[in-house]
């Protein structure tokens, strides 16, 4: 075997990937844009393949432990096999239709693209993006009714559990408190949403204990917190951010 092509295979003086974003800030639902560099090395490789991988970080609950996992979320294929000769500069456009369900990344949800060739016999090279990530609009309507009614969004992380619907291991949680212009129970609100791409599935968690997500999901576990179910169209939203506190606040004081 040629010295130059052995080298190649343990990754030396091998073929070199550069996604570049046309921007870093996209909504869950819309489009994220960009184009792969790829820079050829010292001799001819062949590319299999060129696959973009949507990832998330979640946590992972072990008793009083919690560890960082990370999840692919959606993968696109956006090259057919070639050879790229040696020194070779390609660049593939691309065009990604962010998944609705796409994590929010305010208040500390890591969310990136991460970028993999498939090098035949070689050491696949790879590049990471991270992204920032806006609500989709349905939620985004429901978190600014969230905030009308006068709850100040804390914090927001993906913790390992069954989504519905979904093949995810995790589900995103945005805690909120109570403000001072919210009057009377509960005083810490969790949202779980589903988003879909025509309506919006919502577990509300009312002034949760300590416990697990699982137990929140299933509807088990002992605590002083009751939990609400909402589906909401599109429609529901269209009405604006005013119209839906209203009914988010007859919820959250169990009034239907």
């Amino acid at each position: 075997m040629p010295f130059m092509k052995m080298l190649a295979r343990l990754g030396i003086g091998s073929a070199r990937v550069d996604t570049r974003l046309e921007h870093d800030t996209v909504r869950a639902g819309g489009d994220l844009r960009g184009l792969v560099h790829i820079q050829g090395g010292h001799t001819a490789q062949r590319i299999d393949r060129i696959d973009l991988h949507l990832m998330a970080q979640y946590l992972q609950r072990d008793n009083d432990r919690r560890s960082a996992l990370n999840a692919v979320v959606r993968t696109w294929r956006v090259s057919t096999p070639f050879t790229l000769q040696p020194h070779e500069e390609r660049e593939i456009p691309f065009s990604l239709r962010m998944p609705a369900h796409t994590p929010l990344t305010e208040r500390g949800t890591p969310v990136w693209i991460k970028t993999a060739l498939d090098i035949d016999n070689a050491l696949n090279p790879e590049d990471s993006d991270r992204i920032h990530v806006l609500p989709h609009p349905l939620l985004q309507t429901v978190l600014d009714a969230v905030q009308h009614l006068g709850f100040q969004w804390r914090n927001s992380y993906c913790e390992a559990g069954a989504p519905l619907g979904r093949d995810e291991p995790f589900v995103q949680e945005l805690e909120f408190h109570a403000g001072p212009a919210w009057q009377g129970p509960p005083r810490t609100l969790t949202v779980l949403p589903f988003p879909r791409e025509d309506a919006l599935e919502l577990v509300l968690d009312l002034d949760r204990g300590p416990r697990g997500l699982t137990s929140l999901l299933e509807g088990t576990g002992l605590d002083s917190g009751r939990r609400e179910r909402l589906v909401l169209s599109a429609s529901d939203l269209s009405p604006g951010a005013g119209a839906v506190a209203e009914r988010l606040a007859s919820r959250l004081r169990g009034r239907t």
